[in-house]
């Protein structure tokens, strides 16, 4: 059995992001010119490297190649690999010339077809964070095996792949999702009624729900609070809402409230958003964010 110092652990994806920036209006069915950047992505991987800046944490994947595990040994993050076998996946985003996603492409698979006979890590009081890129199966023997001893917190990754947790809200601590992943997980398209949902399934989860730049939800103990980000030119959205969590995450770690903590995570995703690259953010940035969000309670009756 494998000992994990760190107090983080990380289940999930790592891999190239590709994004593509239309030099021009898109021409359909014709050769378009872009600009192109190339990143380390994956959930599991953006959300890591969030709180890596400031915490111990590992990193659970299958297998990279060595140009991938000494970046992740650079950027202070421990990876551990699930499989032998490495194994090609990238995402790549297309983005028009005022800088909005037209078009997001997964090759993952990889993820899905993953085989873990046994996960031989000892894990206790832990915060343990999965993505749902891996197969149904392996992420609820993961769930099963640890949340008694342990926080489990989930990202969720995909409106495609939320089913995924659907029969273990019951012993997830915290969930943090975008509004379309919720409506898929619910099936109900209303934020507060999809919230009163899961409150019913578990009162004791701790569920942030995002809204892109409108409204970002807070639920925990009936308390339901929500942030607005001030209005900005958006640059950056692919990895936006990881960073968010990212610092959500870490902050409640900290004892932060669930208030202070998202303000900060929010404020954290919206300097993501209107900086062009990928970049570690000074907490005097985010403060600055911070002094232009607006936080109420909401009156949504959760019982």
């Amino acid at each position: 059995m494998k000992q994990i110092k760190n107090n983080f652990i990380f289940f999930g994806a790592v891999h190239q992001d590709f994004v593509f920036e239309l030099k021009n209006e898109l021409i359909k069915y014709r050769t378009n010119p872009v600009n192109h950047y190339e990143s380390y992505g994956g959930v599991a991987h953006n959300v890591a490297k969030i709180i890596a800046a400031r915490e111990k944490v590992s990193l659970a994947s299958i297998n990279s190649d060595n140009e991938t595990i000494n970046y992740l040994k650079k950027n202070k993050i421990e990876f551990f690999n699930l499989n032998k076998k490495i194994q090609k996946r990238y995402y790549a985003v297309l983005l028009n010339k005022s800088k909005k996603l037209q078009l997001g492409i997964a090759n993952t698979d990889a993820y899905e077809q993953c085989e873990i006979k046994s996960l031989n890590f000892r894990l206790k009081n832990k915060h343990i964070i999965i993505d749902l890129n891996f197969s149904e199966k392996i992420i609820k023997n993961i769930i099963d095996k640890y949340f008694k001893n342990n926080k489990i917190i989930i990202c969720g990754t995909s409106l495609f792949k939320i089913y995924k947790i659907k029969s273990h809200l019951n012993k997830i601590d915290c969930l943090i999702l975008n509004k379309e992943e919720l409506f898929n997980l619910t099936n109900i398209r209303s934020i507060p009624k999809s919230i009163k949902y899961i409150a019913k399934k578990n009162p004791n989860i701790n569920l942030i729900v995002s809204n892109g730049a409108n409204k970002t939800y807070g639920y925990e103990l009936s308390n339901v609070v929500s942030v607005k980000p001030p209005k900005i030119k958006v640059l950056n959205e692919n990895g936006a809402g990881d960073s968010m969590a990212g610092n959500y995450i870490y902050y409640r770690y900290k004892n932060f409230s669930l208030e202070k903590s998202l303000s900060l995570g929010v404020a954290t995703g919206t300097l993501h958003a209107k900086i062009k690259k990928n970049i570690q953010f000074k907490e005097v940035d985010i403060k600055k964010i911070i002094k232009k969000i607006k936080i109420q309670k909401e009156n949504i009756n959760v019982k």
